[in-house]
């Protein structure tokens, strides 16, 4: 469920190309966490910022597994609010959204598939080139309305997560020998 405040004006859907900035943020934003949150498992990058050569909306993906669900008045401290609520994570925004925050509890099926598609674009530059590609379109679609936006993305995320489960797989039999 996303959380929206009361007269909020309609988000511009802007994609940008890749800017190396992103994976210093990241690693920025992940120290300022970490000193904060004491009860994270594990942090990663996620989303198309964590991919080199990936336009993207310029807000940093930040995923965080927790043993224990934080307390929103850590996060408040840090500058982070609610924005969605889902069965299995809730994300977090800073005011500008430059950064949003994933929680999720530890070893969760559906943030291990967020990495695993994460590394599937990071390995093969034509899927990442597509995926980049499809986002300016649908950006140019909808340039005012992030829920279309967002759903036509997800269609096309489904069949791209299938084929990196299957890539991921196959690695992991590979490794075994």
């Amino acid at each position: 469920m996303h959380l929206k405040k009361e007269g909020e004006k309609m988000k511009q859907v802007m994609i940008v190309p890749y800017d190396s900035i992103w994976q210093h943020l990241y690693i920025g934003e992940k120290k300022r966490v970490l000193q904060k949150l004491k009860n994270i498992s594990g942090i990663h990058h996620i989303g198309s910022t964590a991919v080199p050569g990936m336009d993207a909306r310029a807000t940093i993906d930040i995923a965080v597994e927790v043993k224990r669900d934080i307390e929103a008045l850590e996060l408040a401290e840090l500058g982070y609010y609610l924005i969605c609520q889902e069965p299995r994570y809730k994300v977090y925004a800073t005011k500008d959204h430059q950064f949003h925050l994933f929680v999720y509890n530890e070893a969760d099926e559906e943030l291990l598939k967020r990495i695993k598609l994460r590394d599937y674009f990071r390995t093969f530059s034509s899927e990442r080139d597509r995926y980049s590609t499809f986002k300016w379109e649908l950006a140019r679609i909808y340039p005012f309305d992030f829920s279309s936006y967002k759903r036509a993305r997800d269609i096309f995320l489904t069949v791209v997560e299938v084929k990196a489960m299957n890539w991921n797989e196959l690695s992991e039999i590979q490794k075994l020998g």
